[in-house]
């Protein structure tokens, strides 16, 4: 197999460098294990202080998970959990970024989404560049937006986390950071040195974030962020209630249009899904417990119908014609939503071979 992430060590630094741009750095399991398993080793290296990611190219930081290889497995089982060991990995993954004693750092250009962006947000610093493509766009697949997106969406509002977890839109860096997604707009050109100068830096974050500043700008304008109350005007209330809004606006707003567009074509069952997480159900305590939820989900998810073509549709044939069951909104029931979310002991992101 080939070597989709490098590590080494300078200065004060680890650095963590993905290395799969034909795919736009997707993460398979091989490299989330990799991931972890460098993270974990370096957690009581006394000669890494903070950890630094980025990756190869200018495409991409990392357009998601290697849903394709989930795909894979559930094929191999197409009843059982036999995708859970890949959720399972790229979750933990993102417990242990989250929870991780030292500082790190991610360097982001071009394409984030999915799971790539649960990588670099739950970090403690997310670094973009001007030209980032940022989206949670799991509902075109089937699946749902996970990597604890229940807890980072809603940082500017709930309408706004609706609009984004269920319409998959784009953002790039200026609605990014206006809503918190992201901390600081550094120029890609100056990544490299940007990168240099951290790795020779002390391991606070002070002094982390005083080295960042010298090379950060204000970045581009941000597009959504000054449509907030339009967007609170549609996206609040029921499933229906919004669709509803978002179509009367969509003869004469082309904004509206898109959503409107996302709203009817994307599959039902993973709109709905997101939709009771943030507007139905609290928030979890912690990122901890939303993974957790979000592997009880994902493992139910993985077994529909839905999943398997999303991902045939989109990535595979992409004829982005899938057939999703139900193919209507409308159609979706709470009792098919709420076996969903229904509580299963057996099923535990920690839990040991």
């Amino acid at each position: 197999m080939a070597d989709y992430v490098h590590f080494l060590k300078s200065g004060n630094a680890g650095i963590i460098k993905l290395d799969r741009p034909d795919a736009l750095h997707a993460l398979s399991i091989e490299m989330v294990e990799q991931m972890t398993s460098r993270l974990l080793k370096w957690q009581d290296d006394k000669e890494v202080g903070h950890v630094i990611i980025s990756a190869t190219g200018k495409r991409a930081f990392c357009s998601g998970g290697d849903v394709r290889q989930a795909v894979s497995y559930v094929k191999a089982n197409p009843t059982g959990l036999s995708a859970e060991p890949y959720f399972r990995a790229e979750y933990s993954l993102d417990t242990v970024v989250a929870t991780y004693p030292k500082p790190i750092i991610s360097l982001v250009n071009g394409v984030v989404m999915g799971g790539g962006l649960g990588l670099c947000r739950n970090g403690a610093i997310m670094i973009v560049s001007e030209s980032i493509k940022c989206a949670m766009p799991e509902t075109a697949i089937g699946l749902f937006p996970d990597v604890g997106a229940s807890l980072f969406l809603r940082e500017p509002g709930l309408a706004i986390a609706l609009m984004l977890g269920m319409t998959g839109q784009v953002i790039g860096a200026g609605d990014a950071i206006a809503w918190q997604i992201a901390d600081n707009c550094v120029p890609f050109y100056r990544f490299g040195e940007l990168q240099n100068k951290l790795c020779a830096c002390d391991s606070e974050i002070s002094a982390l974030e005083k080295v960042i500043s010298e090379f950060e700008v204000f970045g581009p304008e941000p597009i959504f962020a000054k449509q907030e109350t339009f967007i609170n005007s549609l996206f609040h209330g029921t499933i229906a209630q919004i669709v509803q809004r978002v179509a009367t606006c969509a003869e004469e707003v082309e904004l509206a249009r898109s959503w409107h567009r996302a709203l009817t074509t994307r599959c039902p069952a993973s709109i709905a899904v997101i939709h009771r997480l943030l507007a139905t159900m609290p928030p979890a305590d912690s990122l901890s417990e939303a993974l957790q939820l979000d592997f009880q989900i994902a493992c139910r998810m993985m077994r529909r119908s839905d999943f398997s073509e999303g991902v045939r549709a989109v990535l595979i044939d992409k004829d982005n014609s899938p057939t999703w069951s139900p193919n209507n909104i409308s159609s979706i029931s709470k009792n098919e939503i709420d076996a969903i979310f229904e509580f299963d002991s057996s099923i535990s992101l920690n839990k040991t071979e």
